[in-house]
């Protein structure tokens, strides 16, 4: 497995590196730290970046290696992930803006999430201590690569993990049973509703990719974009894991609706987000 954790010198960038050591990747996971800077002024700001990166990530060791590029972030960014083959790309950023939450480097990291096709994480509030994290599950084909990929990444972590599914406040057919819009998660599993099997199967899913148990199931009624919010803030969940990059089929309607919510979760949570 290969990280690429980029900064800019800033605490804010350097957050990326302390959230890569709470998900506890195995000791032989390569980790490429990239500096980017506008000129070739920074060098010395940026190797004093990458001394408290390697700190964070539990010292310096042969499988972690600097590279600095010079211009506009964004661009940078997106070059290195094209030049060379990584599975996570990891940023740091301020916290919740009330537009586009941007880095400090000069790119916002919007663009970034919508040009970069492997999963990405934008590390924010980052505590001491990661003990809560939020997956999220919505239609059934992007949903299992959501799950296979989040909890591939996750699982090493350790700590609780929650499944959430928000369903519509209004019946999708004629025919569903009234009592569907009243099911919490236990309550849907226990009735097998269409809602409960896709809980159960999510589950199943992040247990395969080895998620620690017990999974806690989740089911909330509403608009996604506000259910999601408020559960990350009522459960106090320091990780968001989302879908954002669901290409399989060619299905690019789905990829703009995916993308769409991605990016407002990502305006609006103060929590750490890895989009997958």
């Amino acid at each position: 497995m290969q990280v690429l954790i980029c900064t800019d010198g800033s605490s804010a960038a350097e957050q990326a590196a302390i959230l890569v050591s709470r998900l506890n990747f195995p000791p032989e996971t390569e980790m490429v730290l990239l500096g980017v800077s506008e000129t070739d002024g920074d060098q010395s700001t940026l190797a004093a970046s990458f001394g408290r990166m390697e700190k964070s990530l539990g010292g310096p060791r042969p499988g972690i290696h600097h590279k600095i590029r010079y211009g506009s972030a964004g661009e940078q960014i997106l070059k290195e992930i094209e030049e060379n083959r990584y599975d996570l790309v990891a940023i740091g950023a301020r916290g919740a803006s009330r537009g586009l939450v941007s880095l400090r480097m000069g790119s916002s990291v919007h663009k970034l999430v919508r040009s970069v096709r492997i999963p990405i994480i934008v590390a924010r509030n980052v505590p001491d201590k990661l003990s809560c994290i939020l997956i999220c599950t919505a239609a059934e084909a992007p949903s299992e690569h959501t799950l296979r990929t989040g909890g591939s990444l996750i699982a090493a972590a350790g700590v609780e993990t929650s499944l959430l599914h928000v369903m519509s406040q209004l019946a999708l057919r004629l025919d569903s049973p009234p009592d569907d819009l009243l099911d919490t998660a236990s309550s849907a599993i226990d009735r097998k509703t269409r809602e409960g099997r896709h809980l159960e199967h999510g589950m199943q899913i992040l247990r395969e990719m080895g998620v620690p148990v017990p999974i806690n199931p989740r089911l909330r009624h509403g608009l996604v974009v506000d259910e999601v919010l408020a559960e990350v803030e009522e459960g106090s969940y320091e990780l968001l894991v989302i879908g954002g990059h669901y290409q399989h089929g060619g299905n690019r309607w789905m990829d703009i609706l995916l993308e769409d919510i991605a990016g407002q979760l990502l305006s609006k949570t103060h929590s750490s987000v890895l989009i997958v």
